[in-house]
């Protein structure tokens, strides 16, 4: 039961950041980094909250398959027409094993530090990144 209802909160939370990107270029940005906090905390609180009725992985899983069961079938169908936010999806995918990751981490100074590095690397990914792939695959 508690796999069903986490595979439904991120398919739902999935289906929901998905409009933002409709603002265009920044939409896609906004909607990486939105979509990476809101991910991100989701997994951290799925942990603490069910991590003794269900094993860590289950909820790792269960996150990225919500994520990849509304987008991956029309990433494989139009794949080119995809392309240009790919990069949100492996952010996407990235923060449920972040989230993941940090509640493993137990020093609370190493929890600011990943924190920070997460930060550092989705706003680089976000950014900079990102205009260079659209640049490259929209030539």
């Amino acid at each position: 039961m508690k796999n069903g209802l986490i595979l439904f909160l991120y398919f739902s939370l999935t289906i929901l950041i998905g409009p933002i990107r409709a603002l265009g270029n920044i939409g896609v940005k906004l909607s990486s980094l939105v979509g990476f906090v809101l991910f991100y905390l989701l997994t951290i609180f799925l942990i603490r909250k069910y991590g003794r009725k269900i094993s860590l992985r289950g909820v790792l899983w269960m996150g990225l398959l919500g994520i990849s069961l509304p987008t991956l079938p029309f990433r494989i169908i139009h794949f080119q027409a995809a392309l240009g936010t790919l990069l949100e999806y492996i952010l996407h995918l990235s923060a449920v094993i972040a989230g993941y990751y940090y509640v493993r981490v137990e020093n609370r100074n190493n929890k600011i530090l990943f924190n920070s590095m997460c930060a550092i690397v989705v706003s680089i990914a976000s950014f900079y990144i990102d205009d260079l792939i659209l640049k490259l695959i929209f030539k």
